[in-house]
């Protein structure tokens, strides 16, 4: 039995084989252009079929009357290749951005965690966008001064108003900085800035 995502029967193995592996790296259920995933499987495949066949005979060969000139698949391969560029980037492979561990982004995933009116499935999208917001923030940080100013006018306001919707504060300061209970508690603010 076929499914929606099983290349064409009469697809060629070779294109057949370029289909399965975008559809194995792209989220593409439901909304794939038949024809149009075939023709890009065919243009695939045939330039892959042009440089196995320049790797095998060289980039040069001699031609009917015993003269060395360029492999005919040479020219194959260019016109396929500049073909497949005019696809863009339309069946190309998902590309999951692998994230660096930040200040912002693990206080962040910490104070979700830690909130248990969040761990319903319909905070599930302000819970992602407030993750990268904060994920943005450390990149911030981390690329330059310029950078974090930019955030302060942009994505940090955004963070704070998103981590205020969903009622968190990812980088509070803790209530009491003494495990003396008796000593009064400092307030944040003096905290924050530093007076005793």
């Amino acid at each position: 039995m076929s499914t929606h995502s099983d290349p064409p029967e009469d697809l060629p193995e070779d294109a057949a084989a370029v289909w399965r592996e975008i559809v194995e790296t792209n989220d593409l259920a439901g909304t794939v252009d038949r024809a149009a995933l075939e023709a890009f499987c065919t243009l695939i495949a045939r330039l892959r079929a042009a440089r196995a066949r320049v790797n095998e005979e060289g980039m040069v060969v001699t031609d009917a009357r015993g003269r060395v000139v360029p492999h005919p698949a040479l020219t194959v391969e260019r016109q396929t290749a500049e073909q497949i560029r005019a696809w863009g980037d339309r069946f190309a492979p998902l590309v999951k951005p692998t994230r660096k561990r930040g200040y912002m982004a693990d206080a962040t995933a910490r104070a979700i965690a830690a909130a248990p009116h969040l761990q319903d499935a319909k905070f599930a999208g302000a819970i992602a966008a407030v993750k990268t917001l904060a994920w943005l923030i450390d990149e911030a940080q981390r690329e330059s001064m310029d950078k974090l100013q930019k955030a302060a006018f942009g994505t940090i306001p955004t963070y704070l108003k998103a981590c205020a919707e969903l009622q968190i504060t990812p980088a509070s300061v803790p209530e009491s900085t003494s495990e003396n209970s008796s000593e009064k508690p400092k307030s944040k603010l003096s905290v924050l800035r530093g007076a005793g």
